[in-house]
């Protein structure tokens, strides 16, 4: 199976992520430094400076893509729409991205009362609920982009770029919830239907909800800054 880990950094151990060693690995990351540290970690993989936004590969190369936490730092729209040119058809997508959890946390313990981390926290939470509601991102004054990820955000970010099947899964982690999303390009262009409330399942409403639930405490916390 070819696979592209985007964002790979210095490189990643990936098997649980399903990858053997017979898979065919290439990483790509826009930093030259950690890229030289990957290659002596994984030399029989191949290693690409790129960025996700204009992925230098032609289309349907690669089976599946993994990207753990790059994402997050990626215009998310277009990433999505080239990740889904790069895949074959019913190739699969397989993302670790940031929880609202995460957000908050960065805010109250990393970037109070700081003023120059704390306006960057400020619009990394301004950008996550943007995607939130709109499935879109936009960046900061100096170019740099982050914001976190929910489940309403992805499944219209992953709709417009024409992946079907999404599913979600949170899990406790060291450093707080981790959140991982599924997703599939399809054989053919999916006919898109209107959907109702009463389609989503139980799981899925109830991880909603979790994440409407951090998302308040986060609008709380930027009330009281």
């Amino acid at each position: 199976m070819r696979i592209l880990d985007l964002g790979c950094g210095a490189g990643e151990d990936l098997t649980s992520w399903g990858v053997t060693a017979s898979d065919e690995v290439t990483g790509l990351d826009n930093d030259g430094s950690v890229l030289a540290l990957a290659k002596v970690r994984f030399p029989r993989r191949t290693y690409l400076r790129g960025i996700g936004e204009c992925l230098p590969f032609r289309a349907a190369s690669f089976d599946r893509v993994i990207s753990n936490v790059a994402l997050p730092y990626m215009n998310i729209p277009q990433a999505l729409r080239e990740i889904h040119r790069i895949l074959v058809p019913g190739g699969r997508l397989s993302l670790g991205l940031h929880h609202p959890s995460l957000t908050l946390a960065e805010l109250l313990d990393n970037a109070l009362p700081k003023p120059l981390p704390t306006l960057f926290r400020l619009y990394v939470a301004a950008n996550g609920m943007f995607f939130h509601c709109t499935g879109k991102t936009v960046g900061f004054v100096n170019s740099r982009i982050e914001s976190f990820q929910t489940r309403r955000g992805m499944r219209l970010a992953l709709e417009r770029a024409g992946f079907t099947g999404p599913s979600f899964q949170t899990l406790p982690g060291p450093a707080g919830t981790r959140f991982f999303v599924e997703a599939q390009k399809p054989f053919m262009r999916p006919f898109v239907a209107s959907r109702t409330a009463g389609s989503r399942s139980r799981p899925q409403a109830a991880g909603e909800q979790g994440e409407i639930r951090a998302a308040r405490a986060l609008k709380i916390a930027l009330n009281l800054t």
